[in-house]
């Protein structure tokens, strides 16, 4: 009985977050949630009858830009890291949730789009090189978050889907306000985030999955994000949708079929 309610929960959890309901604060959620939902099953039977390809963007909270953006259907994992994708039983449970949403997706139609690993630049990286007392270098770091992203990455691959990455924003040139006893300057935080970009760039060319390199047209001639791509402190806003999209059905358009 108890693992029935245990499931229970976590289906229900993830219809939600699915949907963006766990996303949306309340106010958002009484205009934009019914909305969402019916955009959401407009986008699945478009799909069902002309057998086009849905892209399913599955992360944390950046994939807020691609609600109401055809062809994508947001699944969102609250908090999740990319470090943490492959752990079982995390604060988040990201990797029950992952492999929830994927269970749910048609492999010879559809797409996956994870969007996973600016939290683990901006904050957790540099964290954990200051719980080191600085002993652990930050490329140090930086390769052991890509390396597990990496795992997560590639079993998706090896299960038979579709699978693309959305690299990480460039960091913001703000300083914001944290309880955290560490947290790396806007220079170190930019550092951080470019050279995670390059290396998950190069581990994703290794494998032969495609690259959405946000990088190279969000971010200005001092590593930070152009204003032209910031919705806020952290998050790009919907422009970078276009590059995206052009970037996607480019890479798989000999295999699916897009509308």
């Amino acid at each position: 009985m108890q693992g029935f309610w245990k499931n229970y929960k976590l289906s229900r959890l993830a219809w939600l977050q699915r949907h963006g309901a766990i996303y949306f604060p309340f106010w958002d959620m009484v205009f934009k949630y019914p909305p969402l939902v019916f955009f959401n099953t407009l986008l699945r039977i478009k799909a069902r009858l002309f057998n086009t390809c849905i892209i399913h963007v599955i992360g944390d909270s950046h994939v807020k830009p691609f609600i109401y953006k055809c062809p994508f259907l947001v699944e969102h994992i609250s908090q999740a890291t990319a470090y943490n994708l492959v752990k079982e039983h995390s604060f988040t449970r990201s990797a029950e949730y992952l492999r929830l949403f994927l269970s749910r997706i048609n492999k010879r139609r559809d797409i996956v789009f994870l969007v996973f690993g600016e939290i683990d630049a901006r904050v957790h990286i540099y964290l954990q090189y200051g719980k080191s007392g600085k002993t652990v270098s930050l490329d140090t770091l930086i390769d052991r978050t890509v390396e597990r992203y990496g795992l997560a990455i590639e079993r998706i691959k090896q299960d038979g889907f579709a699978v693309c990455v959305h690299g990480i924003p460039p960091a913001a040139s703000k300083e914001f306000i944290t309880a955290l006893p560490f947290s790396g300057k806007p220079r170190e935080r930019s550092e951080i985030s470019k050279k995670f970009n390059e290396r998950l760039m190069a581990f994703c060319k290794s494998i032969d999955v495609p690259y959405v390199d946000v990088q190279s047209i969000a971010s200005n001639e001092n590593g930070f994000i152009k204003k032209f791509y910031l919705a806020d402190e952290v998050h790009c806003n919907s422009r970078i949708v276009p590059f995206a999209r052009v970037t996607i059905k480019a890479a798989f358009a000999d295999i699916k079929k897009f509308s």
